[in-house]
């Protein structure tokens, strides 16, 4: 991730605990849906550890050294491995490694993503372990890949691991870019960076958004009381360039969850000690309860949160 502005703190506002929505309408909190509680059941935080443990054992992925491009082969061949996904490598040089599962609905050619950046960069480029910058965020993604691909959505769902986020997002600008331009009604792209880093267990979780994706923010913060993940949320307090900026910069729904604080980032003390992984799983389920909500999570009675694509502006 690149470096990040705080904003001042009366800019930081909490939702409270009876959330109002993000663009100031109360929201409908209504029930808790069984097949959304179930699933987000199924994420395995033993999992999360394996995958960030697996990524900051390659000792740079720093874009262009020969980590990143291991990095860039044990992701795809983690995806590939999972049943039910079509896996791919997009950008050329980029290497995103990109998973799709099929739509079965009549609004399958909707695609809802969820993304994480797999390099690292470090004050020694050569000691970039990048434990909570980014790992984290990526065995996020490969978890929620796991889980859902077990399951059934109206809407078409990717999983996006991107390469040269550190660079400039260059990975996710240039996957972006090409959605505008061929008219991929992109729904939702949620991001996952710094997202793991809690060392004090404060549970304070920040959703970045924008006014094309205050909805889907609102949505998180009520499905954040609806499923108990429980998080003391805030809105907007950091101010970061990420892949998720990508995304808006084309006029598509984007939206990021980040820890409270960046903790190591960018050095070569971003190690696994240092992430938070209960907070992490927490964190997963909190999106993936939205994911599955956008996405039309096939024994959701109500249907899908959002009843037609945004058009990129």
């Amino acid at each position: 991730m690149l470096p990040c502005a705080l904003l001042l703190a009366c800019l930081a506002l909490f939702l409270t605990a009876v959330p109002v929505g993000l663009t100031g309408a109360p929201l409908g909190r209504g029930q808790p849906d069984p097949a959304i509680a179930e699933i987000i059941g199924e994420v395995n935080e033993s999992e999360l550890q394996n995958t960030t443990y697996d990524l900051q054992a390659i000792p740079t992925r720093e874009f262009g050294s020969e980590g990143n491009r291991e990095a860039g082969e044990y992701l795809y061949a983690r995806l590939a491995g999972i049943p039910g996904l079509e896996v791919e490598s997009q950008g050329g040089e980029l290497n995103n490694v990109i998973a799709t599962l099929p739509g079965d609905g009549n609004t399958s050619d909707d695609v809802v993503i969820v993304g994480a950046h797999y390099d690292s960069t470090s004050s020694d480029p050569a000691r970039a372990p990048g434990a909570t910058d980014n790992a984290c965020g990526v065995a996020i993604v490969l978890e929620l890949a796991r889980v859902m691909s077990g399951h059934s959505f109206d809407r078409t769902v990717q999983f996006a691991l991107w390469n040269a986020e550190e660079e400039g997002s260059y990975g996710s600008v240039d996957y972006a870019a090409r959605a505008a331009d061929t008219g991929v009604p992109v729904v939702l792209y949620l991001n996952y960076d710094s997202a793991c880093y809690d060392p004090e267990n404060r549970s304070v979780l920040d959703i970045m958004y924008d006014e094309r994706s205050a909805d889907i923010a609102a949505l998180m913060a009520d499905h954040n009381t609806l499923y108990a993940t429980n998080f003391t949320l805030t809105r907007n307090r950091h101010t970061c360039e990420s892949d998720h900026t990508s995304f808006q910069a084309r006029g598509f729904p984007a939206l990021m969850t980040h820890s409270e604080n960046h903790g190591p980032a960018h050095t070569p003390d971003d190690t696994i000690d240092h992430v938070s992984f209960e907070y992490a799983a927490r964190n997963a389920r909190l999106g993936l309860s939205v994911l599955a909500k956008v996405a039309g999570l096939r024994g959701d009675e109500d249907g899908a949160a959002i009843p037609k694509a945004p058009v990129a502006g």
